[in-house]
């Protein structure tokens, strides 16, 4: 990732130094994907180096691990450690911190970190605070690829107006961005009944804890 690209690098250099400071000896802590989470990756990187720390990541996307094993960031195995907490940045996330995250097909091993870590800490700059989800971005939905016809009917069903193939995951899957005109609080539950899919970005009443610049 480039940094010199990264857009709103102000106020996410800011969310990166304070996930920084939340990092002690010892833990194993999730990695979030995203430019914001690559920059907190480095912040956490300078001070593993400086302080001598001994810490476990578990990344949820391949240039975030190669980010970690730049500053000697030891990286775990989420099916044998556990994880003491976790960070990433979202899409959206509207007044309930109900967010859509995974435009960089990385929905999958995202929600799978939220869903084992106590803690999940959520950064986001001031353009990611919505009224309602789905205003700026489309839900990307990862999908088995032979699958793609099916969950495309599947998904009009349910209301999407809007279907567009964005390429491959890392887990070699297809990726939707998929646009609906209301994003229930059952949508996710929904979407992911349909045989098929893997898994999308809708993230609704999960546990986390919204920190904003």
């Amino acid at each position: 990732m480039d940094i010199d690209k990264i857009t709103n690098k102000e106020q996410k250099l800011i969310l990166a130094k304070m996930i920084a400071d939340k990092v002690e000896n010892g833990q194993t802590i999730g990695f979030g994907s995203g430019s914001t989470s690559y920059l907190s990756t480095i912040e956490i990187g300078k001070k593993v180096k400086n302080e001598g720390l001994k810490i476990k990541a578990i990344p949820t996307s391949q240039y975030i691990e190669d980010a970690c094993k730049e500053y000697g960031i030891e990286i775990g195995n989420i099916m044998e450690d556990n994880i003491d907490w976790a960070f990433d940045g979202a899409d959206e996330v509207d007044s309930e911190n109900n967010m859509i995250k995974g435009m960089g097909n990385a929905m999958f091993k995202e929600k799978l970190n939220i869903l084992q870590s106590p803690k999940n800490y959520i950064l986001i700059d001031s353009t990611k605070v919505v009224k309602k989800l789905g205003e700026s971005h489309p839900i990307p939905i990862e999908v088995f690829p032979k699958a793609l016809k099916y969950v495309s009917s599947e998904l009009e069903k349910l209301g999407a107006y809007e279907i567009i193939f964005k390429g491959m995951s890392e887990n070699q899957n297809s990726i939707l961005h998929v646009r609906f005109n209301d994003i229930s609080k059952d949508l996710e539950k929904q979407i992911k009944s349909i045989t098929g899919v893997i898994e999308s970005g809708l993230f609704i009443g999960y546990n986390v804890e919204v920190i904003k610049s």
